[in-house]
């Protein structure tokens, strides 16, 4: 191990107040955590105070320094977030006190699952106080996290106990592997304060990615720019920084009265903060009664803190069980989370020698979609969060697609609900496509299943046609809201390159269509018209062209009307069907842009003079596709 290499672990103390955390951490550190005044008058932590931890093997770790007071418990589940090894201390002259039950609680719900347990004040009792003590310590933390933790005699006044601390300290995080270096970055903010010469500078400790200077930032929620300008690992410049690690970092073209703790430090666009998660909630032991129905609570999520409701999805909670429910944050204060992430559900009322800490789990899905209020719909959820909970990477993925259905959302898109930059993404993305379970256009993602049904729905569609044949754009409209044009262009490609459809111009039809047939007669002025589009002559003037007379004429435009192959626009008025089709497209897509059609401009869309376009846009009308209002038109 390289000197005074900086490790990527988080150490933090825990435990009651005035049970010498602070002290404990002076003596084995050498850095005094109180830096605020009134801690120093008072004696007592109010904010989290970091050191950094050299151990016999030569690396150093990070040290969080907790308050203990109950008031400050907002404060200690920030700094608690995250740790991957925890210090609870527990005064031998004192033993096991509320907030040693709360802090322990705080521990287990956050994830954490190393400890080792400091029996401050030795020096101030006896040794047979001691072995009584360390009885009742073995029945406490037992069927917790820390039931085989290493219970060690220490006092930060002589110094006793201490090297032994700092063995097991290291070889507990010895047992631990590192924090993986990828996914999306983000550092909840614990700390803001201005330096001299610097500016803005926060502090925070990596829970995801990587971190470098120069690097393009986003200050989430809030969506305020930023730079790196700086960074420092254990007081410390350096040049990059990873997960596990606490650092500093002097942001650019930030002031400090615009930042908050519990803001999070992402990369430039790359997060995107929910107020709808789904999780999975285990209710603490000593809780006065189950959890159902919804309910107003705080939730803890790095170093933030906020409110929501909580709703339970299926039957309630007991006490020390667990469950699936969903946390619905203000909109005003949505959440930097990912999958994986801890939390922790603090209630409005204390619980009787165990602070408001009520319950804490793990977010399994973000974005999610909101909870039915009926039993059968809270069931289903409970099962698709389930199914989140288990799948690996590529299953995820696929879940997520399916989800998002025809919303088609883009590679990036995907891998803030995941969790991954897109890079990551490429080899799951790989494996599905190679199943046949994905369609990708660019960077939009649709999976298999959404797509096997959106063909489906649009060979009913031209099956439900009289002649086969529908205009794109009215095909589109028919079709869910969500679906990307391009996308949408894509699958009739495929499906015209596999012979199920015939794609020609603006008209989608069927590739085989019964088609009537016609008299050779008949046929011949279908032609006429086809050509004409909707510039036909009208029936008087096209009888005196062939020298005959209306009423000879009469029965060929009205089979050629029955066959859907012409048009009725109005008593003297017949045009092709395909071009009134391809029409009725040009509408409805400059409607869903524009909202309101002008006169000129369904002149312009006809490519016709009034003499057409007037009796058109009444068709229309009375085709009840539009709506006039005044001299305007509009969608219905």
């Amino acid at each position: 191990m390289t000197a005074r290499a900086p490790l990527r672990f988080v150490v933090g103390t825990a435990g009651h107040i005035d049970h010498g955390k602070t002290a404990l951490v002076r003596a084995l550190t050498g850095i005094d955590t109180d830096r605020l005044a009134v801690e120093k008058a008072r004696g007592i932590t109010t904010e989290l105070g970091f050191a950094h931890l050299t151990l016999p093997g030569g690396g150093q770790v990070a040290v969080v320094d907790v308050p203990g007071h109950e008031r400050f418990i907002r404060a200690m589940v920030a700094g608690a977030t995250g740790l991957d090894l925890v210090v609870l201390v527990i005064a031998a002259d004192e033993g096991v006190m509320p907030q040693t039950r709360e802090h322990l609680d705080v521990c287990q719900l956050l994830g954490v699952r190393r400890g080792v347990v400091a029996v401050t004040k030795a020096d101030l009792v006896d040794p047979e106080w001691l072995a009584l003590l360390d009885e009742e310590l073995a029945g406490f933390l037992a069927g917790t996290f820390l039931a085989d933790a290493p219970r060690l005699p220490v006092s930060a006044r002589t110094g006793a106990g201490l090297p032994t601390l700092v063995a097991a300290i290291e070889g507990g995080l010895a047992a631990l592997p590192p924090r993986p270096a990828n996914g999306l970055l983000r550092v909840p903010i614990d700390r803001v304060f201005t330096l001299r010469g610097f500016g803005t500078v926060v502090t925070g400790t990596i829970v995801s990615g990587q971190l470098a200077v120069g690097d393009e930032l986003t200050i989430y929620p809030r969506g305020l720019a930023s730079r790196v300008r700086g960074l420092q690992v254990h007081g410390a410049a350096v040049e990059r920084a990873e997960a596990g690690q606490r650092v500093a970092i002097n942001l650019h073209a930030v002031a400090t009265d615009e930042l908050a703790r519990g803001d999070v430090v992402g990369h430039a666009g790359a997060l995107a903060p929910s107020h709808l998660l789904d999780v999975r909630l285990r209710q603490i032991a000593a809780a006065p009664g189950p959890l159902s129905g919804r309910v107003k609570v705080l939730v803890h999520h790095g170093a933030t803190q906020v409110s929501a409701t909580l709703v339970v999805a299926g039957p309630p909670i007991a006490p020390g069980a667990e469950g699936v429910a969903q946390l619905r944050v203000d909109r005003a204060t949505p959440l930097a989370a990912l999958p994986g992430d801890r939390f922790l559900v603090r209630g409005f009322a204390a619980l009787a020698n165990h602070g408001s800490t009520i319950a804490g789990g793990e977010i399994v899905r973000v974005h999610a979609p909101k909870l039915g209020t009926s039993a059968a719909r809270a069931a289903e959820h409970a099962a698709v969060v389930a199914r989140f909970a288990q799948a690996r990477l590529a299953e995820r993925v696929a879940l997520e697609l399916r989800a998002a259905g025809p919303a088609a959302p883009t590679v990036a898109a995907l891998g803030q609900r995941i969790g991954l930059p897109a890079a990551e993404l490429a080899a799951p993305l790989a494996e599905l496509a190679a199943r046949g379970e994905l369609v990708r256009v660019g960077d939009e993602l649709l999976d298999g299943e959404t797509v096997a049904n959106l063909e489906r729905m649009i060979a009913a569609r031209l099956a439900a046609a009289p002649d086969g044949a529908v205009p794109r754009e009215e095909l589109r409209s028919r079709l869910p809201a969500a679906l990307p044009a391009r996308l949408f262009d894509a699958i009739v490609g495929e499906l015209a390159r596999r012979g199920a459809v015939i794609a020609t111009g603006d008209v989608v039809r069927r590739a085989a269509v019964d088609r009537p047939r016609l008299a050779p007669g008949d046929a011949a002025l279908l032609a006429r018209f086809r050509a004409w589009g909707l510039e036909a002559p009208r029936p008087k003037d096209l009888a005196a062209t062939d020298r005959t007379t209306e009423a000879a004429q009469k029965p060929i435009l009205d089979r050629l009307v029955a066959a859907k192959l012409l048009v009725k626009i109005k008593p003297d008025y017949y045009a092709d069907a395909e071009a009134v089709a391809a029409l009725k497209a040009k509408l409805l897509a400059y409607l869903a842009e524009h909202k309101e059609l002008a006169p000129t401009t369904w002149k312009e869309l006809c490519g016709t003079t009034r003499k057409y376009s007037i009796p058109l846009a009444e068709y229309f009308d009375a085709e009840k596709v539009t709506l006039r209002v005044g001299d305007l038109r509009r969608k219905r």
